[in-house]
């Protein structure tokens, strides 16, 4: 096989006849499908821009690494069933809203301890986490109102404590007593509720009836204003033949007015097996919004078996058995996924987070469930870029270690494409781009390199910007730009059809935009 690092043998001119034979038929083909990128940011995650790979080319999937503990659910009203926690920056402050609920884990059935609430935790970077004494709810509920207000619980209502889920609302015909949005809901309540602040703090019911009725509604179900779409996405908890029936999944409805909602249609996944999904966390990506972004909690049903009763942490998984068979031996983990179209995701049937190593003790049903949100926060050093900061919770159903910790991925970090030292190539499909230069996201090793070819409709190099001509990049960079013999002007192709093809030897590429 040739060497795809050479620079003396490029793959292409051993057999540069036939290549350009297919891609004439090709192009003439597909001439009218050309994708319109412009300036947009586009990502290693799905095969949507790719029209072939070549040598040991692979799209391959990224880990986000563990931080620090971000906040633990030590508060009375607080305990072993908290979470389905939403986080979003919000000019200077990042805000989170969760939920506090305890269970008694004894003899069968799992108690609750107490009432459903939702809470409301804050930060100034991202990383430290208080929680304020709102005032608006007293603790422990009571009809003399003799508890105390000074807590961190933002709405104590119906169902809708459960799976309280807020938002920004972006649409810029949002009226200003509306600016933040929530939903929240359950069969109890028999679907989903809407809900309305101008604060973020203060909380009002927007809608007296459910307004998404079809579904199961027990987990996180979550709803933005999509503006590449121009109306509001809502991802509902689901069943694959309704009624609690086949396997746990996701529906997605949406409406224009916030008021008014389409049935919810459950998502597809070609090409990947049959899998449960719980909660969804389905956004757009914010750096590249055109494309939806989802992180479910993966539903993993295992049988009581002698292994199972041996995983850490074995007394809680003891005591969780007796109270639910189910509980103490099915296992959670986390998922990524991707889509263009709001409906069909590409998803990796591999975990994006696993539960780890079993001292831990987070093979247990669940731990692993990701918060509603990516955030970006600065690095531990100030020379290095921005990172993606999510949150994962652990410890479940122990009520002294039941909390969130931060985890962080690079910029774009979640896919790359990724070549060993020995090589490999992508080609894209037929692209239209706007801008000057190229903006490449990428890392290689010391001995690894990335170069750019781009290409005519044919599959022809183009002249001052063939794969001889291009500067042979090596680093670890969000931003390199791409250059040339001539230097890095790409300004005179912008607006015409052409593919790029990228040389990738023992590095990753992430993302690339062309760019002014």
């Amino acid at each position: 096989m040739p060497n795809f690092c050479r620079r003396d043998t490029p793959l292409r001119n051993l057999w540069k006849p036939v290549v350009f034979i297919v891609l004439v038929w090709t192009s003439v083909a597909n001439s009218a499908d050309s994708i319109v990128i412009g300036t947009r940011r586009e990502l290693l995650v799905d095969h949507a821009l790719i029209e072939r790979l070549e040598g040991r080319a692979e799209l391959v999937l990224h880990s986000p690494t563990p931080r620090e503990i971000a906040l633990t659910f030590d508060e009375p009203w607080e305990g072993n069933a908290s979470g389905y926690a939403t986080v979003f920056q919000d000019g200077d402050i990042y805000r989170m809203y969760y939920r506090g609920h305890r269970y008694i884990i004894d003899s069968p059935p799992l108690r609750q301890a107490q009432s459903e609430v939702v809470c409301y935790a804050e930060s100034r970077d991202g990383v430290h986490w208080v929680k304020p004494h709102l005032g608006l709810f007293d603790w422990p509920p009571t009809k003399n109102n003799n508890g105390t207000k000074e807590n961190n619980i933002l709405w104590r209502g119906g169902p809708e404590t459960h799976n309280f889920a807020p938002f920004k609302d972006t649409n810029p015909a949002c009226p200003p007593e509306q600016l933040y949005k929530a939903v929240g809901g359950t069969v109890t309540s028999k679907g989903l509720l809407t809900f309305q602040s101008a604060d973020g703090i203060h909380w009002s019911k927007l809608s007296e009836s459910p307004v998404v009725t079809k579904g199961a509604f027990d987990s996180h179900n979550t709803v933005f204003w999509d503006a590449d779409r121009e109306r509001y996405s809502m991802y509902v908890r689901y069943f694959s033949e309704g009624e609690f029936k086949g396997l746990r999944s996701i529906g997605m409805s949406h409406s224009a007015d916030f008021a008014n909602w389409s049935e919810p249609v459950g998502l597809t996944y070609p090409n990947s097996p049959p899998q449960q999904m719980y909660t969804n966390q389905i956004a757009p990506y914010y750096r590249a919004p055109h494309i939806l972004f989802g992180f479910p909690t993966r539903y993993v049903a295992r049988p009581l078996t002698e292994h199972v009763k041996a995983l850490d942490p074995i007394p809680l998984r003891d005591q969780l058995i007796t109270a639910s068979q189910r509980v103490g031996t099915d296992l959670t983990d986390g998922v990524f996924m991707s889509s263009r179209d709001g409906l069909a995701f590409h998803r990796w049937d591999e975990a994006f987070l696993r539960p780890g190593l079993q001292g831990e003790g987070r093979w247990i049903y669940g731990d692993n469930y990701q918060s509603y949100g990516l955030f970006e926060t600065q690095a531990d050093r100030p020379e290095l870029p921005n990172e993606i900061s999510l949150h994962f919770n652990e410890g479940a159903w122990r009520d002294e270690m039941h909390r969130l910790r931060r985890y962080t991925i690079r910029l774009d970090g979640f896919a790359s494409l990724h070549a060993p030292l020995s090589g490999g190539e992508l080609t894209t499909k037929l692209l239209t781009y706007a801008g000057g230069r190229l903006s490449l996201n990428y890392s290689t090793s010391a001995a690894g390199s990335l170069r750019v070819e781009i290409q005519d409709a044919t599959g022809t190099p183009i002249p001052g910007f063939t794969l001889e001509e291009a500067e042979e990049l090596y680093g670890d960079s969000i931003d390199q730009t791409a250059a040339w013999s001539h230097g890095p002007d790409v300004s005179q192709l912008a607006g015409k059809e052409v593919r790029i093809r990228f040389v990738l030897c023992d590095g990753d590429l992430f993302s690339f935009r062309f760019t002014d």
